[in-house]
């Protein structure tokens, strides 16, 4: 493993160490404040809304200046968010739109450098391996941090509690520019091709499009909605982050299990694996909310959903691969980045308006159903990129 590979590896972990520490608790802690589960999905709506722009205007430094700088100003972007909501503290949900926004450039910015840099260091042969070892200590670093803030969260109690941690967040972050500092990266030519970040390109590119936009519409989504159904049961963060830390520990064991057996030709069977658990595991919430169904949906998509995301991740660099076109590597990241977000933002507005309209929160458990589903067309694409699987 190479120098850059490593740091690649480091800044990974502390990233999610970062946002394993906070992550859970921004939806939470703005919860707490207004019991509003409609401002949870503007939060959110505003974020995946400038996330895309915020990765062309990435796409466009990366082309004049280098990746690497995409990455440092989303780093210092995460860091004045998390300063920012510490400051703020019970005044936070009133700045709402500010605050999505400013999370959605970070993102943006991040996002569009790491995944760049991972294209970079990997290649067909080790794509899987790489994705399912990231994914692993991703696992279980952030197997550690939600508990870790839960009780600190329990321990000093409300507001100070989540200032604490939030703290805490900011440092890390700080910590993280410092290390990208040294972290090189390869040269993208000198300017964005537009039309690539919104065409369709390749028909392989076509498929990757429509698995990641379907996929969109359940992405970070779902999670959300059950952590707010865990604190509107249990009403105790400390509980969170006990699930959330069972969940990280299957889901890091499942990433390296995958990473081990499923070699090329098992990478089909990998993805209706994948789908079908995912979906077997919101069937239980949609029949009753409660603590055990809950658990249940958990520990369930924490193993089985690796089986899918690796070979969505593998898939869509391998595509880029067999493009030949890696200076164009930029704007293949921007166009996928547009077509997932569009895919939550449509999934956003559609429960927005089913809590406005119905305002029962029923309608969750039916909307669960309806996005569960969604890893079973997601994956009837993906699975239709049969070479590509294959590694022929």
């Amino acid at each position: 493993m190479c120098r850059d590979t490593k740091l690649l590896f480091i800044v990974s972990a502390l990233f999610t160490l970062a946002m394993g520490i906070s992550g859970v608790f921004v939806n939470v802690f703005f919860w707490k404040q207004t019991s509003d589960f409609s401002i949870i999905v503007i939060y959110n709506l505003t974020h995946y809304l400038t996330t895309p722009i915020t990765f062309i205007i990435g796409g466009m430094i990366a082309k004049k200046k280098n990746g690497v700088w995409s990455l440092r100003i989303g780093l210092m972007l995460y860091a004045v968010f998390y300063g920012l909501i510490a400051f703020l503290g019970d005044r936070a949900a009133l700045q709402i739109y500010f605050l999505g926004i400013l999370f959605g450039m970070a993102t943006g910015f991040y996002w569009l450098a790491y995944n760049t840099l991972s294209f970079d260091l990997t290649n067909t042969k080790n794509r899987d391996t790489f994705n399912g070892l990231n994914g692993s200590i991703g696992g279980i670093v952030s197997a550690v941090t939600p508990i870790t803030s839960a009780y600190i969260i329990s321990r000093f109690g409300g507001l100070r509690g989540y200032r604490i941690v939030f703290g805490i967040t900011l440092a890390l972050f700080i910590a993280l520019f410092l290390l990208s500092l040294i972290l090189k990266c390869k040269t993208y030519g000198s300017r964005l091709d537009f039309k690539r970040c919104f065409s369709e390109n390749t028909e392989e590119w076509s498929i990757i499009r429509k698995a990641t936009a379907i996929w969109g519409f359940r992405d970070v989504i779902i999670w959300f909605i059950i952590t707010i159904l865990i604190i509107q049961i249990t009403n105790s963060e400390l509980t969170l982050g006990t699930i959330t830390l069972a969940s990280s520990l299957i889901s890091s064991a499942a990433f390296w299990l995958v990473q081990k057996i499923i070699k090329p030709q098992k990478r089909r069977l990998s993805i209706l694996i994948g789908s079908l658990g995912a979906f077997i595991a919101v069937l239980g919430i949609v029949l009753n909310v409660s603590i055990n169904t809950l658990i249940f949906y958990v520990v369930v998509d924490g193993f089985f959903l690796p089986f899918f995301m690796i070979q969505l991740s593998s898939a869509t660099f391998n595509v880029i691969d067999r493009s030949q076109e890696e200076d164009m590597r930029i704007e293949y990241m921007v166009n996928k980045d547009i077509v997932l977000n569009f895919g939550r933002i449509v999934s956003s507005i559609i429960l927005l308006l089913l809590i406005s309209v119905f305002k029962d929160p029923s309608i969750l458990r039916a909307y669960l159903l309806f996005i569960g589903v969604v890893p079973l067309v997601s994956a009837y694409f993906l699975r239709r990129l049969t070479r590509i699987l294959e590694g022929k």
